[in-house]
């Protein structure tokens, strides 16, 4: 069971929040709750210092707090902090939350930037992919906002998050304007200069509603859905790992309706899936494949009071993993590893009615995440079928089972992984992505409807 833990639907909460604090706390207090966060990865994390030494972690830990002031500091400046700190312990599951009631009115009260992007040629430029005003349209450059450059500016926001830099970027291009709420170096109103022109374009920004409803619009409502292309292919797009019994009765129907047709060419698009329930991929594959497969080989769960609370307080782990296995963790000392390792030997595709014959494809990106990521593992390990697109967002030997906790002084929420799960091919020293077999960075869908017609005519 894996997720992502981070979706920008979540933002429309705030409309019912109400404040009850002030947006101020203790130096002495922030530093407490910094010191609990880390512990706290420490003791729930497998491996907290991957990324970095902890010499080198704890360089920039006292770097940042001695930027504080000595008596109070923002609880904005405090979850940057947090952001950060954790950021450098996180392979994306990982991380401190940028939600909490205590910041509202400010979230409020401030103004946004009116379109969001990328960065591109090695994260060189900036493009526009998304935007609210028509001066500004997706494919333009842009230099600068306030006289600040906005590669600089992106960059920044990228240290705050977890994972891969393919997956930073995916990440906070849908949300760009929200977390440049965290930098205080630019504010409403704002100059936005677009390169290779004069011009200089102005704009007060989005109030908070406006940038609800800006972010949200052209978001994936359906965790899957099935079409039938012009061309006559079949496109499933699985966007969710989500309900087991539903996605079951959706691949039904939809293979169903593909016998029906005699559509003998599929795409499967997975750019969007950020993950969920693991097993909703196996449905899937009984349907296009019998050679045996695994989506993981094994898992290392690092034993913690932490973890042996939130699974007890989760009825799922008993129903998922047995209640064999949960009670040989709670029996575990705590800081213990265990390693469960599969010994039960691949999967064998039972096939179901309407098992396809045809010729398919998937379609992976930088947003294919967490459970997603272990269905593309598990496609590429096995050559199951061709996988077209831009490498995942995360790499094959990645941490899950991601548990919450508190800070006791300013209400943060931090999510920490507490196992380290190893990737198809059972090689827990490999720290890559999946690649795709045919690297394809823009039209992706155009391609491969381009491609699987071609193939299909050769055959």
């Amino acid at each position: 069971m894996k997720s992502l833990f981070f979706s920008c639907l979540y933002l429309i909460v705030y409309n019912n929040i109400i404040a009850q604090s002030p947006t101020f706390i203790s130096t002495n207090k922030a530093s407490s709750d910094i010191e609990q966060m880390i512990a706290t990865f420490e003791k729930v994390h497998y491996n907290p210092y991957f990324k970095t030494t902890k010499q080198q972690f704890n360089l920039k830990k006292n770097e940042l707090l001695d930027s504080w002031a000595k008596d109070s500091i923002s609880l904005k400046q405090l979850m940057v902090t947090g952001m950060k700190l954790s950021a450098m312990m996180s392979g994306g599951h990982s991380n401190m939350y940028w939600k909490n009631a205590k910041i509202v009115p400010e979230i409020k009260e401030h103004f946004y930037i009116p379109f969001t992007g990328k960065l591109i040629d090695s994260s060189q430029t900036f493009i526009v992919t998304k935007s609210n005003i028509p001066d500004i349209q997706p494919g333009m450059e842009i230099k600068s906002i306030n006289e600040i450059s906005i590669v600089k500016l992106f960059k920044e926001c990228m240290t705050y998050t977890g994972g891969i830099d393919a997956f930073k970027i995916a990440n906070i291009e849908r949300i760009f304007p929200l977390y440049l709420f965290f930098n205080d170096a630019l504010q409403a109103p704002f100059s936005i200069e677009i390169y290779k022109s004069d011009e200089i374009l102005l704009t007060k920004g989005l109030n908070i509603n406006e940038l609800l409803n800006f972010v949200n619009s052209g978001q994936a409502q359906v965790d899957y859905s099935f079409e039938i292309l012009e061309q006559g292919i079949g496109l499933i797009s699985y966007n969710n790992c989500n309900n087991y019994k539903k996605f079951n009765k959706f691949l039904k129907k939809s293979f169903k309706i593909i016998k029906q047709e005699n559509i003998d060419k599929i795409i499967i698009d997975i750019r969007e899936n950020g993950g969920g329930d693991s097993g909703l991929n196996d449905l899937l594959l009984s349907y296009i494949t019998t050679k045996p497969y695994q989506q993981a080989s094994g898992r290392y769960w690092k034993v913690s009071e932490e973890a042996k609370k939130a699974y007890s307080e989760n009825k799922v782990y008993s129903r998922m993993f047995g209640k064999k296995f949960m009670n040989q963790y709670m029996n575990t000392p705590n800081q213990e590893v265990i390693e469960s390792i599969d010994t039960t030997g691949l999967t064998h595709p039972k096939n179901p009615k309407n098992y396809f014959t045809g010729k398919s494809c998937i379609l992976i990106g930088s947003s294919t995440f967490s459970s997603a990521n272990f269905l593309a593992d598990a496609v590429k390990t096995y050559n199951i079928t061709t996988l077209i697109g831009t490498p995942t967002g995360e790499y094959t030997n990645d941490f899950g089972e991601q548990i919450s906790f508190t800070l006791q002084n300013s209400n943060s929420t931090v999510y920490i992984s507490s196992t380290l799960d190893i990737g198809a091919n059972g090689n827990d020293s490999i720290m890559e992505p999946v690649y795709p077999d045919i690297e394809v960075e823009t039209d992706v869908l155009e391609y491969a409807i381009n491609w699987i017609g071609k193939y299909a005519n050769k055959e």
